[in-house]
């Protein structure tokens, strides 16, 4: 929860052109003021041979949910492994790690669909995940290196960390990173929770930064009084801010405005 660049991406490629890809896309970030630029990781890599640093974690990366709908119309998500994965990271002190890469993916891959248990009325009653049905599904990226990931910049925003100003480099930064991607013939596709990739204004992206800030602060505040001494007590870096309780109080107005603006919708004016 909270203020978070969301992206993806696909393009034809072969593991040559890839490798070229991705370090045009590392070159362009250096050129970006962020404050961590790793080197380039790659796993598995088709020829055996690395070409970059070897990826020795055991969490791989390059994976891809797709979403699949089922024949009674039913929606799931489907795990899709990367094959061969080059990638590197990003990051501005307070913000989530961005990670930029690019994975090639089987055509194909076995999917066992979810079990879902209804109601008489026909309601979803409970689902278990993956344990269904065995069905192949087409991943349609054959001939084709794609990535999706994501990264959150609302705590780049701490005031011990810079502020706003820190949030503005981390957000402005990946948004220009992405932008220069696009700009290099890849297909990107971007979802900012604060519309900024649309509109580019500044000052409306404070203010979402500041909406953002009181809705997180009211939710980890309302769920650290229900937890209250118990074991497991909420850790949340929204309290690690000095005007967290200011914050929290303001949570109650903005939701207050949320939910007058939803109503307002619903009626049609």
């Amino acid at each position: 929860m909270g203020l978070t660049v969301y992206y993806d991406w696909k393009t034809k490629a072969e593991p040559t052109a890839a490798r070229r890809l991705i370090r045009k896309f590392r070159t362009i970030a250096f050129q970006l003021p962020f404050d961590h630029v790793s080197e380039i990781h790659e796993q598995d890599p088709p020829d055996g041979q690395f070409v970059f640093l070897p990826y020795e974690h055991s969490f791989r990366q390059g994976n891809l949910f797709l979403p699949r709908r089922r024949a009674d119309g039913e929606q799931e998500t489907v795990q899709v492994p990367a094959l061969h994965a080059l990638f590197f990271s990003a990051r501005v002190e307070g913000a989530e790690t961005a990670l930029i890469g690019l994975a090639s993916h089987p055509p194909v891959v076995l999917h066992r669909e979810d079990v879902i248990q209804r109601r008489r009325d026909g309601s979803e009653r409970g689902r278990t995940f993956g344990q269904g049905a065995a069905v192949e599904f087409p991943t349609r990226r054959r001939g084709y290196y794609s990535w999706h990931s994501f990264c959150k910049t609302q705590y780049a925003g701490n005031p011990k960390l810079g502020g706003e100003a820190n949030f503005l480099k981390a957000h402005l930064s990946l948004i220009e990173l992405l932008d220069q991607i696009q700009a290099a013939g890849v297909s990107v596709r971007i979802r900012d929770d604060s519309r900024y990739a649309k509109h580019r204004d500044v000052n409306r992206l404070l203010r979402s930064l500041r909406d953002w800030n009181a809705i997180v602060a009211r939710f980890v505040g309302n769920l650290s009084d229900a937890l209250g001494d118990k074991p497991g007590k909420l850790l949340a870096p929204i309290q690690d801010r000095p005007d967290f309780e200011h914050l929290e109080a303001k949570g109650v107005r903005v939701l207050q405005k949320l939910a007058a603006r939803q109503r307002r919708r619903k009626r049609g004016t």
